[in-house]
């Protein structure tokens, strides 16, 4: 089995197993509660329709920045990651109040909390990232995903500290597949293609996105997967769970 220097680790439905449904009506309910005792008042119905309307619009807005920063091939709409932290700002900013950066990152926590069915790590995680820390490989986080949500929970799952670097999505203002999310990573952390393995559940964002990027990469299924692909690139390993990662000698 080949070793890497450079572990690259997706975070949901990988490392972590989680269900959140933001179409509960309880979620809703409770939020435009908080919005309202804020003095942004909303109904449950407006509020969602309003967070719904921001997210689409923020989307061309998004584009047109990252379309300055990153050079190369153009990016579709699907490359693009808001950040949400925009969107709960404007809602309150459209009903005339104003909120701090603490409270809108607070705003954040309590929305993530209240759509949660549960998130917990996957057996073996914790073991494997103090394996590869003791053996001396460097670990990588490259997450589809808001900083605002992510963050809070890596913390109470106690991974947080395992990594040597961490990019998400929302502050990169692209996601994988695309190759400017790989590229930002790997020149920020100074990595080298040769060394680094990508390792993710998701066929399109991780494994399709390794290839075009020209890492190697590991393919572990789980129920947040999707389709179970027949095939894999050459250079990507099937791996039964996520343990099998590395096999401390």
């Amino acid at each position: 089995m080949r070793e890497y220097k450079n572990y690259i680790f997706d975070l949901y439905g990988t490392l972590v197993d989680i269900h959140t449904n933001e179409s509960k009506a309880s979620l809703w309910k409770n939020m435009a509660e908080i919005y309202s005792l804020m003095g942004a008042a909303y109904t449950p119905k407006e509020l969602r329709k309003q967070y719904k309307r921001l997210i689409y619009e923020e989307i061309p807005k998004t584009k047109a920045k990252i379309n300055q920063r990153y050079s190369g091939e153009p990016l579709s709409d699907e490359d693009i990651e808001i950040s949400l932290e925009n969107v709960f700002t404007k809602l309150f900013v459209q009903q005339g109040v104003d909120v701090t950066d603490a409270q809108i990152r607070q705003i954040g926590i309590v929305f993530r909390s209240l759509s949660f069915g549960y998130v917990r790590l996957f057996e073996g995680v914790p073991e494997l990232l103090r394996s590869l820390k003791k053996n001396g490989k460097r670990v990588y986080l490259l997450s589809n995903a808001q900083r605002m949500f992510t963050e809070p929970e890596m913390k109470m799952l106690g991974i947080y500290e395992c990594f040597d670097g961490i990019l998400y999505s929302s502050d990169a203002g692209v996601k994988k597949p695309s190759y400017h999310f790989f590229d930002v990573l790997f020149t920020k952390y100074n990595l080298r293609k040769e060394d680094s393995v990508m390792i993710g559940n998701e066929y399109r964002a991780d494994i399709y996105g390794a290839e075009r990027y020209g890492i190697d990469s590991m393919y572990v299924f789980t129920a947040q997967s999707g389709e179970n692909p027949v095939t894999l690139p050459n250079n990507c390993r099937r791996l039964e769970r996520i343990s099998e990662v590395w096999d401390e000698k």
